[in-house]
């Protein structure tokens, strides 16, 4: 029997699995780089209007950071703006649609036991990794070649179109590609999309880093490759061999690892613990913490050192920002304080956006705990479900509190260190909790739909999608104002650039209160495991 025997089988299955996630995930991505740029296509009809938004963006560091290098922006197109406004979040986005489809079909079928089920039949060792790399691989091409198709009907140059799509698929297999060799080395699918998302963030922070400073490090970012296809720009079509090379590499790496260990384990092997138990750890309450510690530490840490990276740029932006009246008026219209105020709010919505992802993430580990079978245990002994599930909201809700308080503490160390202000850290920490409710509305959406629609509850990340896409991409969509405010984060007050308005936060807060009660009474009254 050869190592690759069942494979096909398994492609079949993987689809058949993912009939609905991937397809959404496709249609998603397409969508939100289709109507971008339909939106630019519409907003900048004259060359008058190319060159005013070329002015604002070039050499601008705070656009840098958020949208790209720029490439083609000398001689604006159409195309190239619609690469700086839209080729970042379509890379993120496949790159996410990859980590978690990987994690899926490998290291979450080792950890409940499907795997074995299926090696006990007629597959090869390497079939279901294999699988998985053709079934992402498909999935990235097909992102990639209908981007391309809807830019070329909107009437974007054909071999610009192509670049794109092939630089988004190209990014996205990079990123799968690590997320394979993650669960070769972890023993958890946790771990494995850990290690995933914490690529693709030190991959933003580099490439960010480099484009603002110049130098080689956006040369060690698969976002910075993407753009450096630069579509529209003059295609430089071997970035993209770049990119298909490393991700080979990764794959063949996932293989080799796949040899050297045995069907449920890890490379890193989890060491026992001892043989009693601390006492922290005989509570509902000590046994969440220790069930997401790593997560937190992770999240708590990104979130810090992204937040410090917009504090460092903010000195950058204020220089720049006096140099460009187009680029101070522009800041101008985001509220009443100055323009390096707005850009500091508009920089911690960013990170607030990002640490909703670890809200909604630790609520739902109320869901895997059910569905693994690990919460009947305790259920069934003399743990009420009120108290199991208080005790992972807890975790979520102070979660939430120390990554929001991560991303403004950085930013404030950040800017306090090149400024030599020290007063910043408390000023931009305040700024990033005010956005604590919006995050903590998303996270009590999820509590919902786990205690009354069980089955639903990844929802839950249908609701920062729709969050990210107001916050970043509202004002280029243009979109209606009732759309808008479906977005928690549209009834945060912009600080430090606007005043404090705690009302909004009040009926923010209230929202997330009556959504958690809801969840809460409908996990009391339901089945467990549904």
């Amino acid at each position: 029997m050869s190592a690759l025997t069942g494979t096909r089988t398994l492609v079949r299955f993987a689809l058949r699995r993912d009939r609905v996630r991937l397809p959404t995930w496709i249609a998603a991505i397409t969508a939100l780089m289709a109507v971008s740029a339909a939106s630019v296509v519409g907003l900048y009809t004259t060359e008058a209007e190319l060159l005013t938004y070329s002015r604002l963006v070039q050499g601008n560091a705070a656009m840098v950071v958020q949208a790209g290098p720029g490439f083609g922006l000398d001689e604006p197109t159409t195309g190239a703006i619609v690469v700086n406004e839209a080729l970042l979040w379509g890379v993120v986005a496949v790159g996410l649609m990859g980590v978690f489809a990987v994690a899926r079909h490998t290291r979450a079928e080792e950890e409940t036991g499907r795997a074995e089920l299926l090696r006990a039949t007629v597959v090869g060792r390497d079939a279901p990794a294999a699988a998985t790399a053709v079934v992402v691989a498909l999935a990235d091409l097909a992102v990639g070649a209908l981007v391309a198709l809807a830019l070329v009907v909107l009437g974007l140059p054909v071999a610009g179109s192509i670049a794109l799509g092939a630089a988004l698929a190209a990014a996205g297999a990079v990123f799968a590609a690590v997320t394979a060799v993650a669960a070769q080395v972890t023993t958890t699918a946790r771990g494995a999309i850990g290690i995933g998302v914490g690529a693709i963030g030190v991959s933003f922070v580099l490439r960010a880093i480099g484009d603002v400073r110049g130098g080689p490090l956006s040369w060690f970012s698969p976002i910075g490759w993407a753009h450096r296809v630069r579509p529209f720009a003059d295609e430089q079509w071997w970035v993209l061999g770049l990119a298909v090379a490393v991700a080979a590499a990764l794959t063949g790496l996932a293989f080799a690892l796949t040899a050297r260990r045995d069907l449920g384990a890890g490379l890193l092997s989890e060491q026992p613990g001892p043989a009693e138990p601390a006492e922290w750890l005989l509570s509902p309450l000590g046994l969440a913490v220790r069930l997401q510690r790593g997560a937190l530490i992770g999240w708590v840490s990104g979130l810090a050192v992204l937040g410090a990276f917009y504090g460092v740029v903010g000195d950058e932006a204020e220089q720049m920002i006096a140099d460009n009246p187009d680029l101070a008026d522009f800041f101008a219209q985001l509220g009443s304080g100055s323009v390096v105020d707005a850009f500091f709010a508009t920089g911690l919505l960013m990170l607030a956006l990002m640490a909703s992802g670890f809200t909604v993430s630790s609520v739902l580990r109320l869901r895997s705990e059910e569905t693994a079978g690990r919460a009947d245990p305790l259920l069934a002994g003399v743990v009420p479900r009120r108290r199991w599930m208080a005790s992972h909201l807890v975790v979520a809700l102070v979660g939430s509190l120390l990554v929001v308080g991560a991303g403004g503490v950085g930013a404030g160390a950040g800017y306090a260190i090149v400024t030599g202000d020290a007063s910043q850290v408390a000023r931009l920490l305040g700024a990033a909790l005010v956005h604590l409710p919006a995050v903590a509305v998303l996270g009590a959406l999820t509590v919902a739909l786990f205690g009354l629609i069980p089955r639903w509850a990844l929802l839950g990340w249908a609701g920062v999608a729709v969050a990210v896409v107001v916050g970043i991409f509202g004002e280029l969509l243009q979109l209606p104002d009732a759309v808008r405010a479906v977005s928690p984060f549209e009834h945060a007050p912009a600080l430090p650039a606007a005043e404090l308005d705690l009302m909004p936060l009040a009926v923010t807060a209230a929202v997330a209160l009556a959504l958690g009660a809801a969840g809460f009474l409908g996990f009391r009254a339901r089945d467990v495991d549904l």
